[in-house]
């Protein structure tokens, strides 16, 4: 068990665990609000195309990849929580300096600044933190918490920003942004973390970054961020996107037994069929009412899904990789969603039309490729650790 301050943390809900789940929230919150809103603002102030600015906006993916041959490094050679809270500061004050952009590389250089920021802390805290803060015999639920609240304040972001952008001036939502930053590096800061000796680590490594034999089913698990991207790229109703967080919530709701002992596969079958049928509401029926109905539905699907890919990807890992895995997770995560916003504003820009069939497409490629691959690979890999073993 973790012991911190001398104390063993006997409770899956301690305080430092509570901390850093709310933070992790805030963070997502203040990073997905302003998606819509510097949507809008770049195109006013320089013209550019929908599509345009979502690949300016897309850089923020990009730019979480960049820093990640460091991770290792700067885990192991300087105090965790430091670098964190250092990274979420950067992050806030770079955020502030949107509006003196002057020229469209300048946003471009921001963006980009942004995610390494962002993909720094977000190791940090969910591949790193998360673990030692937990009992060693809860930590993969520990995992699925964080990535729960991670999702969950990526839509309540995105419905805020959509509600406010109308609402308030720009400036008002960026402060708003770093304010909510701000609160998440100030909770992280509060975490009691036991003090551990420097390493001496090479400058560059996979370590923290990424790890390979997560990358099939990884790729798989793709197919489901990059439909809710889709859809993020579709819909401008703010209340949709609360209602998809309620769909999450319903599902954290449901029975454990019941998610504990459902098979894998049909956990994704189950999921990928909610969210085809949500698709299919939100095609063939225009009532408000329908479109609400069809966000919670592909809320517990989604959630489903990523349970069960989650699961996948903390397990596949050898000791001591899990961080690995777990970062490997959520940066594919993250490359889902703007892929799905890209591809999802060029369909509805250059043909005019919704990104729904391609979507419900990628449901069936994603039901097909985890039933005849991806859970084979899985089972394969854990039988071959198994006789590693004995």
């Amino acid at each position: 068990m973790y012991n911190t301050n001398n104390t063993v943390e006997h409770s899956f809900w301690n305080k430092n665990f509570v901390l850093l789940i709310i933070s992790n929230m805030l963070l997502y919150v203040g990073v997905y609000m302003l998606f819509p809103v510097l949507h809008s603002w770049i195109t006013v102030r320089w013209g550019n195309s929908d599509l345009e600015t979502s690949l300016i906006s897309a850089l923020f993916g990009i730019g979480m990849f960049l820093p990640g041959a460091l991770n290792s490094y700067l885990i192991d050679r300087f105090k965790r929580k430091n670098v964190c809270t250092r990274s979420i500061l950067l992050f806030a004050i770079l955020g502030i300096l949107y509006p003196y952009a002057e020229q469209e590389w300048m946003l471009c250089v921001l963006r980009i600044l942004q995610g390494a920021l962002f993909g720094i802390a977000l190791m940090v805290t969910g591949s790193t933190l998360v673990i030692d803060v937990t009992p060693s015999s809860r930590r993969s639920k520990a995992n699925w918490v964080f990535a729960f609240s991670g999702a969950l304040g990526m839509l309540v972001g995105a419905s805020a920003g959509l509600f406010f952008s109308s609402l308030v001036p720009l400036n008002s939502l960026i402060y708003a942004s770093a304010l909510l930053s701000g609160i998440s590096l100030l909770l992280v800061s509060m975490i009691e973390i036991c003090f551990r000796a420097p390493l001496e680590p090479p400058l560059f490594s996979f370590d923290r970054f990424i790890l390979f034999r997560n990358i099939p089913p990884g790729i798989n698990m793709m197919t489901v961020p990059f439909i809710l991207g889709t859809l993020i790229a579709y819909k401008n109703d703010s209340f949709f996107y609360l209602c998809v967080a309620l769909g999450f919530i319903l599902f954290w709701f449901m029975p454990r037994a019941f998610k504990v002992k459902m098979e894998g596969r049909l956990m994704v079958i189950i999921g990928n069929i909610l969210i085809a049928v949500s698709l299919y509401v939100l095609s063939s029926c225009g009532g408000i009412i329908c479109t609400y109905v069809a966000g919670v539905v592909a809320g517990l699907g989604i959630a489903s899904a990523m349970c069960q890919y989650l699961k996948i990807m903390i397990r596949l890992p050898m000791h001591c990789e899990r961080g690995t895995g777990y970062n490997t997770y959520q940066l594919m995560w993250e490359a889902g969603i703007m892929l799905g916003v890209n591809v999802g504003c060029f369909i509805c820009v250059s043909y005019g039309c919704s990104p729904i069939l391609l979507s419900a497409m990628l449901c069936v490629a994603g039901v097909l490729d985890y039933v005849l691959f991806t859970h084979r690979y899985f089972q394969k890999r854990m039988k071959d650790r198994i006789s590693t073993i004995k």
